[in-house]
């Protein structure tokens, strides 16, 4: 892949991870510092914009120069570009995680919602948190995970009184579909995959400068992967070779 290429990828993945300029800076900063680089040489960087190039192709100064602004007066990072305890804790709370290999016990865990369209705020409230939990969407109002997450919908409607609205169901079978199929489909877990797939190979070609950036889309598509025990991955997941390669997850 050409640099012109990797740019135009590498454009789109400020939205991804994160999603302001703030946060990408915030990060930008504390690779920096990991990299062993000095309050000195992070604001030479940071001044020439060369570390943005590959990200802003347009305005890059006013948006780098407001991002950092915007960061110290929110408290996040300090005169010297060193991120602050709020500024490490505001970064934890924005990357994902690779999660310790869970166990499936067979069962698909389903939450079937109808909730008035009058009560559509309470609604959002039930689908964002099912998406945050990982849940796919098999139908209009079905969701499932092969992971047990009913307590955490129990709180919810028993809040917000969604037991007229709710019900909970488990089964270990869901239509003629084998489970692992039925994963890769609802999950798109090719398309994760191939994006795996496609970052290790790159990362092995790539120069020093290149695989600093490749570190964002590896973030960015951990984000889209739902983390499945290893009964519902694809014969061939390239999940655990990238997740070595990339182990070292910056410690805040």
């Amino acid at each position: 892949m050409g640099l012109k290429e990797l740019r135009k990828k590498l454009k789109n993945l400020t939205f991804g991870v994160f999603t302001t300029s703030i946060d990408l800076v915030l990060f930008i900063i504390f690779i920096l510092i990991e990299a062993g680089h000095s309050p000195a040489e992070m604001r030479s960087l940071l001044k020439s914009q060369k570390i943005f190039s590959k990200l802003f192709l347009k305005r890059k100064d006013r948006i780098i120069r407001d991002a950092i602004y915007r960061a110290q007066r929110k408290g996040w990072i300090e005169i010297d570009l060193n991120l602050t305890k709020e500024g490490k804790k505001r970064l934890k709370g924005l990357l994902p995680e690779v999660l310790s290999i869970r166990k499936w016990d067979g069962n698909w865990y389903l939450v079937i919602f109808d909730i008035p369209e009058k009560m559509k705020r309470i609604r959002n409230i039930l689908r964002e948190t099912l998406k945050r939990l990982g849940f796919a969407q098999l139908q209009a109002s079905v969701w499932i995970s092969p992971f047990n997450y009913f307590g955490v919908v129990k709180e919810i409607v028993k809040e917000y009184k969604l037991n007229n609205y709710v019900i909970l169901a488990i089964t270990d079978k869901l239509g003629e579909e084998s489970s692992k199929a039925l994963a890769e489909r609802l999950w798109n877990l090719e398309k994760i995959n191939l994006e795996y797939a496609e970052i290790i190979s790159q990362y092995k070609k790539a120069k020093e400068e290149e695989k600093f950036w490749l570190k964002f889309k590896y973030y960015d598509t951990l984000k889209k992967d739902p983390q499945l025990p290893e009964e519902l991955l694809p014969d061939r997941w390239y999940g655990k070779n990238i997740h070595l390669l990339f182990k070292k997850r910056p410690s805040l």
